[in-house]
Protein backbone atom coordinates (compact mmCIF):
# COMPACT_ATOMS: atom_id res chain seq x y z
CA UNK A 1 0.00 0.00 0.00
CA UNK A 2 1.04 3.50 -0.56
CA UNK A 3 0.38 5.24 3.40
CA UNK A 4 0.60 8.62 3.90
CA UNK A 5 1.37 9.83 7.65
CA UNK A 6 0.38 13.39 8.66
CA UNK A 7 3.90 14.96 9.34
CA UNK A 8 2.35 18.20 10.72
CA UNK A 9 2.49 17.44 14.46
CA UNK A 10 6.06 16.17 14.11
CA UNK A 11 7.10 19.34 15.57
CA UNK A 12 5.19 19.49 18.50
CA UNK A 13 7.65 19.44 21.60
CA UNK A 14 5.25 17.79 24.00
CA UNK A 15 3.76 13.95 23.86
CA UNK A 16 1.74 14.08 20.55
CA UNK A 17 5.30 15.48 18.91
CA UNK A 18 7.19 12.52 20.71
CA UNK A 19 4.79 9.85 20.03
CA UNK A 20 4.93 10.99 16.26
CA UNK A 21 8.68 11.31 16.01
CA UNK A 22 9.73 8.49 17.43
CA UNK A 23 6.94 6.37 15.80
CA UNK A 24 8.09 7.20 12.33
CA UNK A 25 11.61 6.56 13.51
CA UNK A 26 11.44 3.10 14.35
CA UNK A 27 8.82 2.64 11.01
CA UNK A 28 11.04 3.36 8.93
CA UNK A 29 14.04 0.09 10.11
CA UNK A 30 10.91 -2.10 10.24
CA UNK A 31 11.02 -4.00 7.01
CA UNK A 32 7.64 -3.18 5.33
CA UNK A 33 6.22 -3.70 1.60
CA UNK A 34 4.82 -0.24 2.20
CA UNK A 35 5.65 2.76 0.67
CA UNK A 36 5.24 6.02 3.06
CA UNK A 37 4.75 9.49 2.28
CA UNK A 38 5.06 11.98 5.27
CA UNK A 39 2.86 14.98 4.45
CA UNK A 40 4.64 18.40 6.61
CA UNK A 41 3.83 22.26 6.47
CA UNK A 42 5.58 24.93 5.06
CA UNK A 43 6.38 26.57 8.50
CA UNK A 44 7.65 23.02 10.03
CA UNK A 45 9.97 22.12 7.07
CA UNK A 46 13.00 23.67 8.32
CA UNK A 47 12.71 21.73 11.85
CA UNK A 48 11.20 18.39 11.09
CA UNK A 49 13.22 15.13 9.64
CA UNK A 50 12.18 12.38 7.60
CA UNK A 51 13.97 8.90 7.64
CA UNK A 52 15.53 8.64 4.01
CA UNK A 53 13.05 5.62 2.96
CA UNK A 54 10.34 8.21 3.28
CA UNK A 55 8.86 10.27 0.85
CA UNK A 56 8.36 14.22 1.94
CA UNK A 57 5.11 16.39 0.60
CA UNK A 58 5.88 20.19 2.14
CA UNK A 59 2.24 21.73 1.97
CA UNK A 60 1.92 25.20 1.44
CA UNK A 61 0.18 26.94 4.55
CA UNK A 62 -0.18 30.51 6.74
CA UNK A 63 1.00 28.59 9.98
CA UNK A 64 2.63 25.53 11.76
CA UNK A 65 -0.49 23.10 12.75
CA UNK A 66 1.61 22.15 15.79
CA UNK A 67 1.47 26.00 16.79
CA UNK A 68 -2.29 26.77 15.08
CA UNK A 69 -3.79 23.48 17.30
CA UNK A 70 -3.59 25.38 20.61
CA UNK A 71 -6.08 26.21 23.37
CA UNK A 72 -7.27 29.04 21.65
CA UNK A 73 -8.56 26.81 18.63
CA UNK A 74 -7.24 28.99 15.93
CA UNK A 75 -6.41 26.82 13.03
CA UNK A 76 -7.75 27.96 9.46
CA UNK A 77 -9.46 25.93 7.84
CA UNK A 78 -7.95 27.17 4.16
CA UNK A 79 -5.05 25.70 6.04
CA UNK A 80 -6.67 22.21 6.73
CA UNK A 81 -7.71 22.12 3.21
CA UNK A 82 -4.39 22.46 1.46
CA UNK A 83 -3.41 19.70 3.60
CA UNK A 84 -6.37 17.43 2.68
CA UNK A 85 -5.92 18.72 -1.11
CA UNK A 86 -2.36 17.18 -0.89
CA UNK A 87 -3.08 13.62 0.15
CA UNK A 88 -6.05 13.68 -2.01
CA UNK A 89 -3.65 14.23 -5.12
CA UNK A 90 -0.86 12.44 -3.71
CA UNK A 91 -1.97 8.80 -4.75
CA UNK A 92 -2.45 7.44 -1.03
CA UNK A 93 -4.51 4.07 -0.27
CA UNK A 94 -4.24 4.92 3.54
CA UNK A 95 -3.81 7.97 5.61
CA UNK A 96 -2.15 7.96 9.23
CA UNK A 97 -2.78 10.66 11.98
CA UNK A 98 -0.34 9.67 14.78
CA UNK A 99 -2.59 12.60 16.87
CA UNK A 100 -5.82 14.02 16.16
CA UNK A 101 -4.15 17.03 17.61
CA UNK A 102 -3.01 17.62 14.09
CA UNK A 103 -6.05 16.15 12.06
CA UNK A 104 -7.83 17.54 9.21
CA UNK A 105 -10.34 16.14 6.26
CA UNK A 106 -9.12 13.89 4.22
CA UNK A 107 -10.65 12.53 0.82
CA UNK A 108 -10.13 10.32 -1.92
CA UNK A 109 -8.46 7.83 0.16
CA UNK A 110 -9.97 4.63 1.06
CA UNK A 111 -8.74 4.05 4.71
CA UNK A 112 -8.22 6.48 7.06
CA UNK A 113 -6.65 5.29 10.35
CA UNK A 114 -6.07 8.04 13.58
CA UNK A 115 -4.82 7.65 17.10
CA UNK A 116 -6.61 9.19 19.68
CA UNK A 117 -4.30 9.79 23.20
CA UNK A 118 -6.45 9.75 25.71
CA UNK A 119 -10.26 11.88 26.07
CA UNK A 120 -9.18 14.05 28.51
CA UNK A 121 -10.78 17.12 26.43
CA UNK A 122 -13.85 15.74 27.13
CA UNK A 123 -13.43 14.23 30.50
CA UNK A 124 -12.37 17.89 31.35
CA UNK A 125 -12.77 20.12 28.94
CA UNK A 126 -12.17 23.06 31.40
CA UNK A 127 -8.84 22.01 31.85
CA UNK A 128 -7.48 21.70 28.26
CA UNK A 129 -9.33 24.84 26.90
CA UNK A 130 -10.11 28.83 28.39
CA UNK A 131 -12.72 29.36 26.36
CA UNK A 132 -15.80 27.53 25.03
CA UNK A 133 -14.89 28.36 20.91
CA UNK A 134 -11.62 25.59 21.68
CA UNK A 135 -13.78 22.72 23.55
CA UNK A 136 -16.20 23.13 20.37
CA UNK A 137 -13.70 23.22 17.47
CA UNK A 138 -11.50 20.26 19.75
CA UNK A 139 -15.37 18.31 19.97
CA UNK A 140 -15.73 18.66 16.10
CA UNK A 141 -12.51 17.54 15.03
CA UNK A 142 -12.16 14.62 17.16
CA UNK A 143 -15.94 13.34 16.44
CA UNK A 144 -14.95 14.18 12.77
CA UNK A 145 -12.08 11.79 13.29
CA UNK A 146 -13.52 9.07 14.86
CA UNK A 147 -16.89 8.46 12.58
CA UNK A 148 -14.37 8.63 9.92
CA UNK A 149 -11.89 6.46 10.99
CA UNK A 150 -10.98 2.62 10.00
CA UNK A 151 -9.35 1.77 12.80
CA UNK A 152 -8.68 3.89 15.77
CA UNK A 153 -5.38 3.53 17.68
CA UNK A 154 -5.02 4.14 21.25
CA UNK A 155 -1.66 3.53 23.94
CA UNK A 156 -2.83 2.00 27.05
CA UNK A 157 -6.18 -0.28 28.08
CA UNK A 158 -7.04 2.65 30.21
CA UNK A 159 -7.46 4.90 27.18
CA UNK A 160 -9.65 1.74 25.13
CA UNK A 161 -11.91 2.04 28.00
CA UNK A 162 -12.30 5.20 28.44
CA UNK A 163 -12.48 6.21 24.35
CA UNK A 164 -15.84 3.05 24.19
CA UNK A 165 -17.34 5.13 27.57
CA UNK A 166 -17.10 8.29 25.38
CA UNK A 167 -17.97 6.45 21.76
CA UNK A 168 -21.25 5.09 24.25
CA UNK A 169 -20.33 1.08 23.44
CA UNK A 170 -17.35 -1.48 22.44
CA UNK A 171 -15.63 -0.57 19.42
CA UNK A 172 -14.02 -3.24 17.19
CA UNK A 173 -12.14 -0.35 15.62
CA UNK A 174 -9.69 0.02 18.39
CA UNK A 175 -6.45 -1.18 18.29
CA UNK A 176 -3.92 -0.39 21.36
CA UNK A 177 -0.16 0.34 20.87
CA UNK A 178 1.82 1.74 23.82
CA UNK A 179 4.81 4.00 23.30
CA UNK A 180 8.64 3.49 24.48
CA UNK A 181 11.44 5.64 25.94
CA UNK A 182 14.26 7.10 23.58
CA UNK A 183 17.17 4.90 23.30
CA UNK A 184 19.38 8.21 25.08
CA UNK A 185 16.96 7.09 28.57
CA UNK A 186 19.49 4.87 30.43
CA UNK A 187 21.22 4.80 33.62
CA UNK A 188 23.53 7.34 34.50
CA UNK A 189 24.03 8.18 38.04
CA UNK A 190 27.85 7.95 37.76
CA UNK A 191 28.93 9.38 34.65
CA UNK A 192 31.00 12.44 35.57
CA UNK A 193 29.23 14.77 32.60
CA UNK A 194 26.30 14.40 34.66
CA UNK A 195 27.65 17.21 37.59
CA UNK A 196 28.04 19.40 34.81
CA UNK A 197 24.33 19.02 33.90
CA UNK A 198 22.91 19.17 37.39
CA UNK A 199 24.91 22.36 38.01
CA UNK A 200 24.05 23.91 34.87
CA UNK A 201 20.40 23.29 36.09
CA UNK A 202 21.09 24.75 39.07
CA UNK A 203 21.38 21.32 41.58
CA UNK A 204 24.48 20.20 43.24
CA UNK A 205 25.61 16.63 42.32
CA UNK A 206 24.64 14.48 45.23
CA UNK A 207 21.33 16.62 46.09
CA UNK A 208 18.24 15.06 46.56
CA UNK A 209 15.20 15.73 44.08
CA UNK A 210 11.48 15.02 43.22
CA UNK A 211 11.47 15.19 39.55
CA UNK A 212 8.70 16.14 37.27
CA UNK A 213 8.69 16.56 33.48
CA UNK A 214 5.92 17.01 31.12
CA UNK A 215 3.37 20.00 30.19
CA UNK A 216 2.44 22.69 32.88
CA UNK A 217 -1.18 22.34 31.95
CA UNK A 218 -3.95 22.47 33.98
CA UNK A 219 -4.88 18.69 34.51
CA UNK A 220 -1.24 18.24 34.92
CA UNK A 221 -2.08 19.20 39.13
CA UNK A 222 1.19 20.76 39.69
CA UNK A 223 -0.10 23.35 42.20
CA UNK A 224 -1.36 20.16 44.10
CA UNK A 225 2.20 18.28 43.87
CA UNK A 226 3.73 22.02 45.13
CA UNK A 227 0.87 21.87 48.50
CA UNK A 228 1.97 17.66 49.13
CA UNK A 229 5.56 18.56 48.38
CA UNK A 230 5.24 21.32 50.68
CA UNK A 231 3.51 18.92 53.77
CA UNK A 232 5.87 15.71 52.80
CA UNK A 233 9.61 16.87 51.91
CA UNK A 234 12.37 17.85 54.64
CA UNK A 235 14.34 21.21 54.06
CA UNK A 236 17.21 19.54 52.27
CA UNK A 237 14.89 18.11 49.59
CA UNK A 238 14.13 20.07 46.19
CA UNK A 239 11.25 20.04 43.77
CA UNK A 240 12.24 20.04 39.99
CA UNK A 241 9.51 20.96 37.17
CA UNK A 242 10.74 20.65 33.79
CA UNK A 243 8.44 22.02 31.15
CA UNK A 244 7.91 24.50 28.73
CA UNK A 245 6.61 27.63 29.78
CA UNK A 246 5.81 29.17 26.68
CA UNK A 247 3.99 26.28 25.24
CA UNK A 248 1.22 26.59 22.82
CA UNK A 249 -1.82 24.10 25.35
CA UNK A 250 -3.65 25.54 27.95
CA UNK A 251 -1.09 26.83 30.55
CA UNK A 252 -1.37 26.65 34.09
CA UNK A 253 1.33 28.64 35.12
CA UNK A 254 0.35 31.51 36.69
CA UNK A 255 -1.28 29.00 39.22
CA UNK A 256 1.87 26.92 39.85
CA UNK A 257 3.96 30.21 40.54
CA UNK A 258 1.50 31.47 43.28
CA UNK A 259 1.17 27.88 44.93
CA UNK A 260 4.70 27.95 44.79
CA UNK A 261 4.87 31.95 46.77
CA UNK A 262 1.97 30.38 48.75
CA UNK A 263 3.73 27.53 50.39
CA UNK A 264 7.47 29.93 50.57
CA UNK A 265 9.19 27.44 48.28
CA UNK A 266 10.77 29.61 46.17
CA UNK A 267 14.56 28.33 47.27
CA UNK A 268 12.88 24.69 47.14
CA UNK A 269 11.26 24.62 44.06
CA UNK A 270 13.46 24.59 40.85
CA UNK A 271 11.70 25.42 37.59
CA UNK A 272 14.13 24.43 34.43
CA UNK A 273 11.68 25.29 31.39
CA UNK A 274 12.12 23.14 28.61
CA UNK A 275 15.14 20.64 28.44
CA UNK A 276 16.40 18.81 25.84
CA UNK A 277 17.05 14.80 26.11
CA UNK A 278 20.70 14.99 26.48
CA UNK A 279 20.06 16.61 29.57
CA UNK A 280 17.23 15.21 30.62
CA UNK A 281 18.65 11.90 30.87
CA UNK A 282 20.94 12.64 33.70
CA UNK A 283 18.19 15.13 35.70
CA UNK A 284 16.20 11.48 35.13
CA UNK A 285 19.01 9.24 36.50
CA UNK A 286 19.95 11.68 39.79
CA UNK A 287 16.83 12.08 40.64
CA UNK A 288 15.14 10.52 43.90
CA UNK A 289 11.52 10.00 42.19
CA UNK A 290 10.01 10.92 39.40
CA UNK A 291 6.63 12.39 40.38
CA UNK A 292 3.77 11.88 37.94
CA UNK A 293 0.47 14.00 39.82
CA UNK A 294 -1.77 14.07 36.29
CA UNK A 295 -5.24 13.70 36.78
CA UNK A 296 -5.58 12.14 33.87
CA UNK A 297 -2.57 10.43 31.02
CA UNK A 298 -3.73 8.48 28.30
CA UNK A 299 -0.16 6.75 28.50
CA UNK A 300 2.73 8.74 30.70
CA UNK A 301 5.33 8.07 28.20
CA UNK A 302 7.91 10.04 31.48
CA UNK A 303 6.95 7.43 33.00
CA UNK A 304 8.92 4.92 31.12
CA UNK A 305 11.75 7.30 30.67
CA UNK A 306 12.75 7.55 34.01
CA UNK A 307 12.03 4.10 34.86
CA UNK A 308 14.46 3.18 31.79
CA UNK A 309 17.22 5.67 33.83
CA UNK A 310 16.41 3.18 37.03
CA UNK A 311 14.17 5.75 39.11
CA UNK A 312 11.38 4.86 40.47
CA UNK A 313 7.83 6.74 40.52
CA UNK A 314 5.44 8.55 43.04
CA UNK A 315 2.55 8.33 40.70
CA UNK A 316 -1.24 9.31 40.84
CA UNK A 317 -3.31 6.23 40.49
CA UNK A 318 -5.49 7.92 37.51
CA UNK A 319 -5.39 6.92 33.76
CA UNK A 320 -3.30 4.39 32.27
CA UNK A 321 -0.10 5.47 35.00
CA UNK A 322 -0.87 2.31 37.11
CA UNK A 323 -1.07 0.37 34.00
CA UNK A 324 2.42 1.33 33.00
CA UNK A 325 4.40 1.69 36.26
CA UNK A 326 3.42 -0.81 37.39
CA UNK A 327 5.19 -2.46 40.54
CA UNK A 328 8.01 0.32 39.86
CA UNK A 329 5.72 2.65 42.04
CA UNK A 330 3.89 4.19 44.93
CA UNK A 331 0.20 5.83 44.12
CA UNK A 332 -1.85 8.48 45.35
CA UNK A 333 -4.73 9.73 45.22
CA UNK A 334 -4.41 13.05 42.46
CA UNK A 335 -7.42 14.76 43.97
CA UNK A 336 -6.00 14.85 47.69
CA UNK A 337 -3.02 16.87 48.48
CA UNK A 338 -2.90 14.75 51.42
CA UNK A 339 -2.98 11.63 49.46
CA UNK A 340 0.22 13.35 47.84
CA UNK A 341 2.29 14.14 50.90
CA UNK A 342 1.83 10.72 52.49
CA UNK A 343 2.93 9.15 49.04
CA UNK A 344 6.44 11.62 49.24
CA UNK A 345 6.80 11.38 52.70
CA UNK A 346 6.59 7.32 53.13
CA UNK A 347 9.80 6.62 49.77
CA UNK A 348 11.54 9.82 51.00
CA UNK A 349 11.83 8.39 54.46
CA UNK A 350 12.71 4.42 53.47
CA UNK A 351 15.68 3.96 50.99
CA UNK A 352 15.88 0.55 50.75
CA UNK A 353 12.24 0.59 49.48
CA UNK A 354 13.70 3.31 46.82
CA UNK A 355 16.31 1.14 45.99
CA UNK A 356 13.78 -1.31 45.50
CA UNK A 357 11.53 0.21 43.02
CA UNK A 358 14.95 1.58 40.96
CA UNK A 359 15.75 -2.39 40.40
CA UNK A 360 12.20 -2.98 39.56
CA UNK A 361 12.14 0.46 37.36
CA UNK A 362 14.68 -1.11 35.18
CA UNK A 363 12.34 -4.45 34.37
CA UNK A 364 9.28 -2.53 33.64
CA UNK A 365 11.01 0.31 31.10
CA UNK A 366 11.74 -3.10 29.37
CA UNK A 367 8.10 -4.10 28.49
CA UNK A 368 7.50 -0.65 26.60
CA UNK A 369 9.77 -0.39 22.87
CA UNK A 370 9.32 1.93 19.88
CA UNK A 371 10.10 -1.05 17.55
CA UNK A 372 6.86 -3.14 19.20
CA UNK A 373 4.41 0.27 18.67
CA UNK A 374 6.03 0.14 15.08
CA UNK A 375 5.15 -3.66 14.18
CA UNK A 376 1.45 -2.85 16.17
CA UNK A 377 0.92 -0.08 13.85
CA UNK A 378 1.67 -1.93 10.79
CA UNK A 379 -0.22 -4.76 11.90
CA UNK A 380 -3.06 -2.59 12.23
CA UNK A 381 -2.51 -1.29 8.42
CA UNK A 382 -2.46 -4.92 7.53
CA UNK A 383 -5.68 -5.68 8.53
CA UNK A 384 -6.85 -2.93 6.28
CA UNK A 385 -4.88 -4.22 3.08
CA UNK A 386 -7.76 -6.26 1.67
CA UNK A 387 -9.58 -5.12 -1.77
CA UNK A 388 -10.16 -1.59 -1.25
CA UNK A 389 -13.17 -1.14 -3.07
CA UNK A 390 -14.64 -4.04 -0.25
CA UNK A 391 -15.54 -1.35 2.50
CA UNK A 392 -17.88 -4.42 4.08
CA UNK A 393 -15.22 -5.75 6.05
CA UNK A 394 -14.41 -2.43 7.86
CA UNK A 395 -16.66 -2.10 11.01
CA UNK A 396 -17.27 1.87 11.04
CA UNK A 397 -19.13 4.10 13.71
CA UNK A 398 -23.09 4.32 13.10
Amino acid sequence: MRIGIDGSCLSNRRGFGRFARRLVEALAHQASPHRFTVFIDRPSAGVVTVPDPFDRVVVEVKEAPSRAASAQGRRRWRDMIAMGHAVAHSGIELMYFPATYSFFPVWNVARLVVTMHDTLPFSHPELVFPRLSGRLAWWLKEAAAARWADRIVTVSLASRRALEDWLGRPDPRIRVITEGPDPIFGPRGDDPAGDVILRRYGLEPRERYLLYVGGLSPHKNLPRLIDGFARAAEDDVRLVLTGDVHDVFHTDVPAIRAAIERFGLNHRVLWTGFVPDQDLVYLYSRAYALVQPSLLEGFGLPAVEAMACGTPVISSRAGSLPEVIGQAGVYFDPTDAGSMAAAIRALLSDAGHRDTLARLALEQSQRFTWEAAARGLLDCFAELERPLHDHRSIPRSA
